[in-house]
């Protein structure tokens, strides 16, 4: 044992600079925000939030869709709000892809992140298994950033005697 000593304060042991949220609009966003707002609370570094607009490919890729876009200025809006809130730096970006799972990845090169942080919706399929659907499972294989996804609760889950 060892007394008269003072408590020595630890560096953190999970520092990061930048983490990407993407957001698509669901109740799963919720999740990824709140782990985003606890790992940067009182830092100096920056939480990316990223809306992708997936274009399909019978449009062209530029090509403006006026509710899309209000959609996605409401959603990062809702982010960056929450953020706020716990004095969190925030950028936000819209972009438009053809698929948004190599869009994230894209983004997550471009703005040299140190981890995105993923919402996932529970989906079940038909005949009663889970589906991550596409967009988690690429980011998932294609990210060279940690990438740590959180799935939103669900009643289905309950558990049955």
């Amino acid at each position: 044992m060892i007394f008269g000593r003072r408590a020595e304060k630890r560096a953190p042991l999970l520092t990061f600079e930048r983490i990407l949220v993407p957001m698509a609009g669901t109740v799963a966003d919720e999740a990824a925000l709140r782990l985003t707002a606890l790992l940067l609370a009182e830092t100096e570094a920056q939480a990316i939030l990223l809306h992708v607009i997936e274009v399909p490919f019978e449009q062209q890729l530029d090509a403006e869709d006026a509710s899309a876009i209000a959609f996605a200025d409401e959603v990062l809006g809702r982010g960056e709000t929450l953020l706020g809130e716990h004095h969190v730096q925030v950028r936000t970006s819209i972009s438009q892809a053809r698929a948004a799972g190599a869009a994230i990845v894209d983004e997550a090169v471009e703005q040299r992140v140190d981890l995105i942080v993923m919402g996932l919706r529970y989906k079940k399929r038909f005949g009663g298994g889970w589906d991550a659907g596409r967009t988690v499972p690429y980011v998932m294989r294609n990210s060279m950033a940690p990438v740590w996804c959180l799935r939103s609760e669900t009643e289905d889950l309950a558990l049955t005697p």
